[in-house]
C-alpha cells in the first residue's frame, strides 16, 4: 500500500474555530456541542477541502459527525440531478445506516439539502422514487445500493465524496467485492474517505485501487478504545447464569447484554420480561420495521435492557449504556473491543461484565489479554455473591413486566405489525421452571459413585453435556430430550441454538429482514454495458453472475 501522508495529532479545538456554514455552527450550537473530538479536529481541514482520507479511530470517536459536517458544508446551495447524488456513505448494516441519515438530516436540513436513507427490509420502491427526484446524499447499504443501480432508479456518475464506514466490518461480513463495484463506477479522482478499526488485508487493497495520495489520521489504537471502561470477569456456575444475569439486568440505567445467536437473544429477553425486567431482543432475523421499533423504544428509555446479537456491536451511538454484559464471551479481541465500546463512549464511564462458564474461562482469559485491559476476576455459585452487589445487581421484581415489543414507539413505521415478533410465553416459562426443577433435583439425587460406574437406566445421575450454557439450564428428561430443544426455548451447551445462527449484521436467515449472504466469485469492474456509454465514462456497479450484499 503506498505510504500515506500522515499528519500529527490536533489537539482539540471549538468547532467555531473552523471553515465550517453558520448554518451548521447553529446545529452544532443546538446539540450542546461546542469543542470538536480530537479526529473531528484532524480530519475536518482535509475533508473539507476534498482530499482523500484514510482514517483509523477508536470506537465511539465521533468520526460520524466529522464526513457529516465536511460532506454538508461541500454540498451547501449546491443543485442536483434526478438519480445522480453528490455524495455516497457506504456502511454495513441497516442499523448504522439508520443512524448515520439520522445524524445527517439536521445539519443537511439546515443548509438546504437532502439525504435518503437506501437500505435493505425497506420499501425499494420508495427508495427508489426519492432518489429519482434528486438527494444530494445517500447512506446506504452495498447490496441495495446495486439493487438501485441494476434497475436504473441510481447513477453514481456525479458523485464527488464518497465514505466508506466500517471497512473492516464491511470485510468481516463479504461485502467488500460490492463495495469495489461501487468504487469502481464512480469517477477516479473523486473524494474518498475510508474509516476502518484495522488496515490491513482486502481494507488496503480497497485502499491501493481506489484513494488517491489519501491523508491518514489515527487516533487512539483500537484495543486502547476499552482501556477506560472498568472490566469484571464472573466465573459462574452454569445452573447460576439465569439468575446471575437477570440480577445484573435489573441494575439501574441503561444496560446492553450480547448473545452469540438470535435464538439466544430473544430467549434471554423472554427470560427477563418473565422475573419482572423489561428487555427486548435485537438482531438480523428480526423484521425490519421490528428492529427499527426496538432501537426507537431503547434509545427513548422506554425500556432499560436491550439483548442483542453483534449486530449492534458495530457503530451504533446509543446514549448512556452504563453497562455491557457478555452473557455469550466474545471468541476473539476484536469482537471483544466492539461489544465493550457500547459503553463509555465519548469520555463517559462505563462497566463491561464478561459471564464465563467453566469450559469458557481459558478462552476468556486469552481475550481479555490480548485486548490489554486489568479484569477483575470473581467466583459465582449463586445470585446471592457480594460481586453483584458490587456491580449494582439487584434482585428482579419477580412478576412478569410489560413486553416492550408490543409497544409501538416514536420513530417506528407506521405500519408496524406488533403481532409478528416472538415475545414472553407463559408456556415456555413454565416449561422452564419445570426443567430446572427437574434438573435441581437430578443434582441432588446424585452423588459420587466410588467405583466410577454410571449410574443405571433408572437412576438420577447428570446427562452428559449437563445444563444449557446461555440462560436457563436445560438438562435432559427421561426422554433424553431437553424440554428446552423440545419448546425451542434454548440453546445447547455450546451457546449455538437449535436451528438458530450466529447473527451477521444483516444478511439475515430465512423470513429475516435483509437479503442474501455475499458470495465470492467475481472481481471489480462495472456491471452491465460498456464502461464508455455512460455520462462520466463509468458504467453502473454489477454483480456479474452473482448475488450478494447487504439488502
Amino acid at each position: 500500500m503506498p505510504k500515506a501522508r500522515r499528519r500529527s495529532a490536533h489537539s482539540s479545538e471549538r468547532f467555531e474555530d473552523m471553515a465550517l456554514p453558520d448554518e451548521l455552527l447553529g446545529v452544532l450550537a443546538e446539540q450542546g456541542l461546542a469543542r470538536a473530538f480530537d479526529i473531528q479536529s484532524a480530519i475536518l481541514p482535509d475533508a473539507l477541502a476534498g482530499r482523500d482520507v484514510l482514517a483509523r479511530a477508536e470506537t465511539g470517536s465521533g468520526k460520524t459527525l466529522a464526513f457529516t459536517l465536511a460532506m454538508t458544508s461541500r454540498f451547501r446551495g449546491r443543485k442536483v440531478h434526478r438519480k445522480r447524488p453528490l455524495g455516497v456513505v457506504l456502511v454495513p448494516t441497516r442499523e448504522l445506516a439508520v443512524q448515520v441519515v439520522d445524524t445527517i438530516h439536521p445539519f443537511a436540513r439546515a443548509v438546504g439539502i437532502r439525504a435518503q436513507l437506501v437500505s435493505g427490509g425497506m420499501n425499494i420502491e420508495k427508495q427508489a422514487d426519492a432518489v429519482a427526484r434528486g438527494v444530494e446524499i445517500i447512506v446506504a447499504t452495498p447490496g441495495r445500493l446495486i439493487d438501485l443501480a441494476e434497475r436504473g432508479a441510481l447513477q453514481l456518475d456525479l458523485v464527488e465524496t464518497t465514505v466508506i464506514d466500517e471497512a473492516d466490518h464491511m470485510a468481516d461480513l463479504g461485502f467488500l467485492p460490492d463495495v469495489r463495484d461501487i468504487l469502481a463506477a464512480i469517477p477516479m479522482g473523486t473524494q474518498k474517505m475510508l474509516f476502518s478499526a484495522t488496515l490491513d488485508g482486502q481494507v488496503e487493497e480497497i485502499v491501493d485501487a481506489f484513494l488517491v495520495d489519501p491523508v491518514s489520521h489515527e487516533t487512539t489504537p483500537v484495543a486502547a478504545a476499552v482501556t477506560s471502561m472498568d472490566h469484571h470477569v464472573l466465573a459462574i456456575e452454569p445452573s447460576a447464569k439465569r439468575e446471575v444475569t437477570a440480577q445484573l439486568a435489573a441494575r439501574e440505567g441503561r444496560t446492553l447484554l450480547f448473545t452469540r445467536t438470535q435464538l439466544g437473544a430473544e430467549r434471554v429477553a423472554q427470560e427477563l420480561v418473565e422475573v419482572g425486567v423489561p428487555a427486548a431482543a435485537l438482531h438480523g432475523n428480526k423484521q425490519q420495521g421490528l428492529r427499527t421499533n426496538v432501537l426507537a423504544g431503547f434509545r427513548q428509555g422506554a425500556f432499560p435492557v436491550l439483548v442483542a446479537t453483534d449486530v449492534a456491536a458495530r457503530g451504533l451511538h446509543i446514549d448512556d449504556i452504563g453497562m455491557v454484559i457478555h452473557v455469550d464471551p466474545s471468541d476473539d479481541v476484536k469482537e471483544y473491543v466492539h461489544r465493550s465500546g457500547r459503553t463509555a463512549r465519548a469520555g463517559a464511564a462505563g462497566v463491561v461484565v464478561t459471564l464465563a462458564l467453566p469450559h469458557q474461562v481459558s478462552r476468556t482469559r486469552r481475550v481479555v489479554g490480548e485486548a490489554g485491559v486489568e479484569a477483575g476476576w470473581a467466583d459465582v455459585a449463586a445470585a446471592e455473591e457480594p460481586a453483584l452487589d458490587e456491580l449494582g445487581g439487584r434482585a428482579p421484581a419477580g412478576e412478569p413486566a410489560e413486553d416492550p415489543t408490543l409497544v409501538k414507539y416514536k420513530g417506528a413505521p407506521r405500519k408496524l405489525d406488533l403481532t409478528r415478533r416472538g415475545g414472553a410465553d407463559a408456556r415456555r416459562a413454565d416449561e422452564r421452571r419445570a426443567n430446572e426443577e427437574r434438573r435441581a433435583s437430578w443434582e441432588e439425587a446424585s452423588e459420587p459413585d466410588p467405583r466410577g460406574a454410571r449410574p443405571g437406566r433408572g437412576g438420577a445421575g447428570p446427562r452428559r453435556g449437563g445444563p444449557s450454557g446461555g440462560g436457563a439450564g436445560s438438562g435432559k428428561t427421561r426422554s433424553g430430550k431437553s424440554a428446552a430443544a423440545r419448546s425451542g426455548a434454548g440453546p445447547r451447551g455450546d451457546g449455538k441454538a437449535p436451528g438458530g445462527k450466529r447473527d451477521a449484521g444483516g444478511k439475515g436467515g430465512k423470513g429475516g429482514a435483509g437479503g442474501r449472504p455475499a458470495a465470492g466469485g467475481r472481481g471489480s469492474g462495472g456491471g452491465r454495458g460498456a464502461a464508455g456509454g455512460r455520462r462520466g465514462g463509468s458504467a453502473p456497479p454489477g454483480r456479474g453472475g452473482r448475488r450478494g450484499g447487504s439488502r
